[in-house]
């Protein structure tokens, strides 16, 4: 598993660090640390250093790839994960998706906000950005909210469905992916609650209930069958909204969404659910992306820890 850690900060780079080292992940993963330097983010007395001239830039990259390094590549090959640093220069909205594509990246590891101005507002313009534009799948990481992890070490994660392609791929994913012991995974489907209702009333044979009903058993299958402690439940209601309440009340560590992409305006018009639920999650959101190697096949959980 090849996974692309995005940072900025010292504070950025320590929490993804601690999300990296509460899970286990397949033997044999591999690491890129990747941090972009733009030009107006350079600290003024780097530039003064450098009498304001082009050089600046090179002197922060440098400076900042020496931190990361510090920070980075000796804790993860503790944990056993072969690493290495990359300093770029330019827009990370960008480069990010651009290194991933480049490097083979199965998964990136990106912050919610990683941003200290107003473009912080929800999940913040980079990890928005990357979050719509990777190649793979992506994991929008948020500060733990407080609730103590289960006394069992294991962690509690929600996973819509709707039994269409790119949920089954998440499915696929989360079954694939190894987790601490006793984790648990909650199951969901939604239908539209004027659906439901006249299906209820035998108004309308749509059918959307029974189908929400065989995506969610499907999945439960296919995870119940990867050792992981699974419960279902179907509900009405706007998709985005319910899977972040259902994800509040549970006190999930992690939510998963399958993401179906579109191109050009329709993408631009119409978002998706999986960048609304990224933006308004307490937790953080693995979005995960058809074609991607973000899981691994059952025969490969050797686990590194």
């Amino acid at each position: 598993m090849r996974i692309l850690i995005a940072v900025d900060t010292v504070a950025t780079t320590e929490l993804l660090m601690n999300a990296f080292a509460a899970r286990p992940w397949p033997r044999g993963a591999v690491a890129r640390v990747v941090s972009v330097v733009e030009d107006e983010a350079v600290p003024r007395e780097v530039w003064r250093a450098a009498e304001f001239k082009a050089e600046a830039v090179g002197l922060e990259m440098r400076r900042r790839g020496e931190q990361i390094s510090a920070l980075t590549v000796a804790p993860l090959r503790w944990l056993g994960v072969e690493a290495e640093v990359a300093v770029l220069r330019g827009d990370p909205q960008w480069l990010i998706p651009f290194e991933a594509r480049k490097w083979s990246a199965d998964l990136i590891l990106i912050r919610a906000h990683n941003r200290t101005d107003f473009r912080n507002w929800m999940l913040g313009s980079v990890a928005k950005s990357v979050a719509r534009n990777a190649p793979c799948s992506v994991e929008v990481i948020r500060a733990p909210s407080g609730r103590r992890r289960d006394s069992d070490g294991g962690m509690r994660v929600l996973l819509a469905t709707d039994g269409s392609g790119h949920s089954e791929e998440a499915v696929r994913a989360v079954a694939g992916r190894p987790w601490p012991d006793n984790t648990e995974v909650k199951v969901m489907s939604m239908i539209n609650p004027v659906a439901y209702s006249f299906e209820e009333l035998g108004l309308y044979k749509g059918g959307k209930t029974e189908r929400a009903h065989r995506a969610i058993n499907e999945a439960a299958r296919v995870l119940t069958g990867a050792g992981l402690r699974v419960t279902a439940e179907v509900v009405a209601g706007r998709p985005a909204r319910r899977i972040v309440r259902a994800a509040r009340e549970m006190g999930a560590d992690l939510i998963v969404v399958g993401t179906e992409d579109r191109g050009g305006l329709n993408r631009l018009l119409c978002g998706s659910v999986s960048e609304e639920v990224a933006g308004a999650a307490h937790c953080s959101v693995s979005v995960v992306r058809r074609g991607s190697r973000a899981g691994v096949s059952p025969g490969q959980l050797a686990l590194v820890s």
